[in-house]
């Protein structure tokens, strides 16, 4: 019997390769947003027709209309500075800063009286009465600047949430005082540490919402970009003291009656020396102030929010530059006009009129050039520095980090007063 042969089983199929695991996706990463931009988008027209309306309003009211042309020029800048395509906000009022003011001068007064009282003939109290008054008003001033700070922060609202100032104003004053013996002690070589430790204080005492500001600029920065500035200003100063020395030494008498040769060519030096220390002040105090906008500027920040700027310091010293020679410009056409109107008026006239009526006139010619020299000035002043500065500072910035400003929470800190602002008013301290 034949044995069954099973049919051969059919072959495997090849093994089969093991999957790779599959790659996970990784977590989206947003882009980062470009820097916002900043822009100013007033028209110097308006601006121009706002101040010089202002100026004239002031005149017209002895000076009590510049509360009203403050609060203009304030929501004038504020409304056109646009970050990131939404514009500052201004909610302060005039009736605030005048009402400030009159509650700053109830304040001054008492204390003006009991300075004016230790002027007098009190022994030791009298001799010392000027320093202390004169220490005491420098504090209180930079108090007064503390608190007019904190009224325009408190009144500057942006995408509906106001910026605010926490702080002392006293350790403020007393910050600045001892810095200010430190610049006076070191010839002015402690100012860039100065500057930086009072901007740090203020900085770190500034929110915007529920977002803290800081600033991160160091002294040695400043000092490295004003170095040449500074002692530049220190040669010059002790050449020209030491000039007054050599000639004083030498017996020389400026201003005499009857002045020899000697005095009359040592006063041609003199005057020629003090004209070319005025020229180098100038220029000097304009520089400093470009290099110090820029440093200023670069330095801000607001949590991660940081401000970087392209700002050239040629054009803030142009913009000064600018000033002093339309102000020059124009008190040379009044010398001008008052001369022909003198002149016209004599032919007119045709009487030689006395000795007394000659200088009666001139002293109110010279009353008149003065005054109209005063009120152009300031307008040149707020035109070509103020508005230009301000609109080359907001154009020369970008915000990077600025999305951030989408999440900040507005705070339960109240508006503050503006006694503060009115202190400052009245110590000369105030400003738009």
């Amino acid at each position: 019997m034949n044995e069954i042969v099973p049919p051969p089983l059919p072959p495997l199929p090849p093994p089969v390769p093991a999957r790779l695991p599959l790659p996970v996706p990784q977590a989206f990463e947003p882009l980062p947003l470009p820097p916002a931009s900043v822009h100013f988008t007033g028209a110097t027209r308006s601006f121009r027709k706002l101040i010089v309306r202002g100026a004239l309003l002031q005149l017209v009211s002895v000076g009590i209309y510049r509360f009203w042309l403050t609060t203009d020029a304030r929501r004038f800048l504020w409304v056109s500075t646009e970050i990131g395509g939404d514009s500052l906000e201004y909610t302060g009022t005039a009736m605030e800063l005048f009402l400030g003011f009159l509650m700053a001068v109830a304040l001054l007064v008492p204390i003006y009286v009991l300075l004016f009282l230790g002027t007098l003939e009190l022994g030791m109290v009298s001799r010392l009465s000027s320093p202390v008054a004169f220490v005491f008003l420098a504090v209180f001033g930079q108090y007064a600047y503390f608190r007019a700070r904190r009224y325009r922060l408190t009144r500057t609202v942006f995408r509906g949430i106001r910026f605010h100032q926490s702080g002392s104003p006293w350790a403020y004053a007393l910050r600045s005082l001892l810095w200010w013996i430190a610049i006076a002690c070191s010839a002015g070589f402690a100012y860039p540490w100065a500057q930086a430790s009072l901007e740090r204080y203020k900085l770190a005492h500034t929110h915007y919402g529920d977002l803290n500001g800081r600033f991160t600029a160091t002294g040695s920065s400043l000092f490295l970009r004003g170095a040449a500035l500074w002692l530049i200003t220190v040669v010059v100063l002790i050449a020209f003291f030491a000039l007054i020395g050599y000639f004083t030494q030498k017996g020389m008498r400026f201003g005499t009656a009857s002045p020899s040769p000697q005095d009359r060519a040592a006063g041609a030096i003199i005057g020629i020396a003090t004209l070319a220390v005025m020229i180098l002040a100038f220029i000097g105090y304009a520089l400093l102030q470009a290099i110090m906008m820029k440093w200023w500027l670069a330095g801000l920040r607001f949590g991660v929010v940081e401000v970087r700027t392209t700002l050239k310091k040629r054009r803030i010293f142009g913009a000064y530059f600018r000033c002093l020679a339309y102000i020059v410009l124009v008190l040379l056409a009044l010398c001008v006009i008052f001369g022909v109107v003198a002149g016209v008026g004599a032919a007119i006239l045709k009487v030689k009129p006395a000795q007394e009526t000659i200088q009666n006139l001139t002293l109110a010619g010279v009353a008149c050039v003065y005054l109209l020299l005063a009120i152009i000035g300031w307008i040149i002043y707020q035109m070509t520095i103020k508005l230009r500065i301000w609109r080359m500072a907001v154009d020369s910035v970008t915000v990077p980090g600025f999305d951030v400003v989408e999440w900040v929470r507005a705070d339960d800190s109240l508006p503050s007063s503006a006694v503060g602002e009115g202190l400052a008013d009245a110590l000369g301290a105030g400003g738009i």
